[in-house]
């Protein structure tokens, strides 16, 4: 997927809360498998993010108005690197605080 941007969230209560980059931080943000130019909704393809809940994820996709289009799940974290992501960023999960 030529052009494609990298992003990393933390999957929170069924949602991708995104982190990085910066600038798109804090912006809901949801993820679907459709292009950004199909003539279809992009939440008839919204990804699943229950598998990932807790952990952080690097996405690729294209982003525009809430949402990455053409996503695609390109890795999760562990536990431990969950956390390191949390504390570079500067967000902490309250699933997680004890």
């Amino acid at each position: 997927m030529n052009g494609d941007q990298q992003f990393i969230g933390i999957v929170q209560n069924g949602h991708f809360q995104l982190l990085s980059p910066s600038r798109l931080a804090g912006i809901p943000t949801r993820l679907t498998r459709i292009p950004m130019q199909a003539a279809q909704s992009p939440d008839s393809a919204e990804l699943e993010l229950g598998a990932y809940e807790g952990k952080a994820i690097m996405v690729r996709g294209h982003s525009s108005g809430g949402w990455i289009y053409s996503a695609e799940v390109i890795d999760e974290a562990g536990p431990i690197l969950t956390v390191v992501v949390q504390q570079v960023f500067g967000q902490k999960s309250a699933a997680l605080q004890g």
